[in-house]
């Protein structure tokens, strides 16, 4: 009996963003495919490899994609809502393409996502992948986007995406960094990640990413919520998402869908635990 052909992770990757371009065509919905695969080969050399894609899509279409792709076999892992402090990707994974993290939004631009995607659309490019012609980011943009993820990255890719995005880039192409950043008010996370800390004070949600960028625990991370907060019922809204169980996280450290004694059961943890602190 022949052994399974291993496909090389690469090559599924590469593919899998073709599959997803060919469902957001289908659904007249537009993406920007984003980081990993789909990154300009001067940023991607020497990077160390993804694991899944990651795709960015226009905002108040967000939900309709995800709707095109559980109708062909992707299976939620995590929802916006649950996904991250920022409420901005939700996660699927397909038994055959893997796993892509759907942005409706990426953390550390402007408020308005609509805004920034039409923004990052309008400069796009496009590189082959998976037997089609995938809209990426420019260059700039893309460095930027590194950047700002690097600003927060737990992965151990930050140091390399500085680098190539930053540190080895002449004066002319820092400078359309800094004028990209600026438009899309993603001074903040910039300054954080090119070692530039005085720049980010008093800029929007500084103390939630300078909290993020060192790694803080989800007890202080909340807390720099609430010093950004803007008004009253931001505080209060902030306020009661920290005293929810977050269903998504639970069930996949459970390995299941979690049962409603178990939420309950992890809320009393968490309000102890929130106390304690």
């Amino acid at each position: 009996m022949n052994s399974p052909v291993q496909v090389p992770a690469t090559t599924r990757l590469r593919l899998a963003h073709g599959c997803l371009d060919h469902l957001a065509r289908r659904a007249e919905v537009r993406v920007l495919h984003l980081k990993g695969v789909a990154l300009d080969p001067s940023l991607a050399e020497g990077r160390a490899p993804s694991t899944d894609c990651d795709v960015l899509v226009e905002p108040y279409r967000a939900q309709q994609f995800c709707d095109v792709l559980a109708a062909h076999g992707w299976h939620r892992v995590t929802s916006f809502a649950h996904g991250s402090v920022f409420g901005h990707a939700a996660t699927f994974h397909h038994e055959v393409w893997g796993t892509v993290d759907v942005h409706r939004s990426f953390p550390g631009l402007e408020d308005d996502p609509a805004q920034s995607f039409e923004r990052l659309w309008r400069g796009r490019e496009h590189t082959p992948l998976g037997g089609r012609d995938c809209p990426v980011p420019d260059l700039t943009a893309q460095r930027l986007l590194l950047l700002v993820h690097a600003a927060r990255d737990a992965m151990g890719r930050a140091r390399h995406d500085v680098r190539v995005s930053w540190t080895e880039v002449d004066a002319d192409g820092r400078a359309a960094v800094e004028a990209l950043a600026a438009e899309l008010g993603a001074q903040v996370p910039l300054a954080l990640a090119t070692g530039r800390p005085e720049r980010a004070a008093g800029g929007r949600d500084e103390h939630l990413w300078r909290a993020v960028h060192r790694r803080a625990a989800p007890s202080e991370v909340w807390r720099a919520r609430l010093r950004d907060a803007r008004g009253m019922r931001e505080r209060a809204r902030i306020l009661l998402q920290a005293t929810q169980v977050n269903r998504d996280h639970l069930g996949l450290r459970l390995g299941r869908p979690p049962s409603a004694r178990e939420v309950r059961r992890e809320w009393w943890a968490r309000l102890g635990r929130q106390l304690r602190r």
